[in-house]
């Protein structure tokens, strides 16, 4: 398979300080880590980040050049802060091609409900589905379609269409998208995070990562791979 090429340099400074200053460089501090190797914290540019978002490879194994040896990863998660456009942290997977590994897919939700037309709200209950697969088989991201829901109505898990080579591990019965009455929404709102606290989230999570903690965090289980069956 192809793969899509991302320069990376290690780094030997971490904190804040140095992030800051790489970003005011256009750069974005990331860490690799997985198949049980030590992780290992790097820099890459910006610009590529984006392009890689922009062209519909979120989800597309990387062959990182400028490290020693063949490296395959796969972006796990990236930090942002919206209101500049700019990319706080980002988080690389090692992968093998032969092994499965669980990560999480977005839902992008198409259509327009026939129960909206009618009054009824879209309540978009789960943003991401939780998969494992091998990576040449994980998809850019899920589509669906929500047209045909009317009011009362609901997709859950099961009823999700397959994705060849792809299982998702939520619960069956969970409700992915629903439509309901107005007086049956009940929204919470919740302040948007400042950018001080992304920073400090990311920092503390290379921290983390750097003392060899490489444990997962739930539910995504970051990490956890099993092989391939026979």
């Amino acid at each position: 398979m192809d793969f899509i090429e991302l320069d990376a340099k290690e780094r030997n400074k971490i904190g804040k300080s140095s992030s800051r200053q790489l970003r005011i460089e256009g750069l974005v501090p990331a860490i690799l880590y997985g198949n049980s190797e030590e992780p290992v914290t790097l820099q890459v540019k910006g610009r590529d980040i984006a392009k890689l978002i922009q062209n519909g490879n979120r989800n597309a194994v990387l062959k990182l050049t400028g490290l020693k040896g063949d490296v395959t990863a796969i972006i796990k998660d990236i930090q942002r802060e919206h209101t500049k456009d700019l990319f706080l942290h980002l988080d690389l997977l090692r992968v093998a091609m032969d092994t499965e590994i669980d990560t999480a897919l977005a839902i992008e939700f198409v259509g327009e409900a026939e129960g909206v037309k009618l009054g009824g709200v879209l309540q978009q209950n789960l943003r991401e589905l939780h998969i494992s697969a091998l990576p040449k088989d994980i998809p850019e991201k899920y589509e669906l379609d929500v047209s045909e829901l009317e009011i009362g109505s609901a997709i859950k898990i099961e009823d999700l269409k397959t994705i060849p080579g792809v299982e998702v591990t939520d619960n069956p019965e969970e409700i992915v998208v629903s439509v309901v009455t107005p007086t049956e929404l009940k929204e919470e709102e919740i302040a948007p995070a400042e950018e001080e606290e992304l920073e400090e989230g990311a920092e503390a999570a290379e921290e983390g990562a750097e003392e060899g903690a490489e444990k997962p965090t739930q539910p995504e289980r970051v990490g956890e791979e099993k092989s391939e069956k026979e």
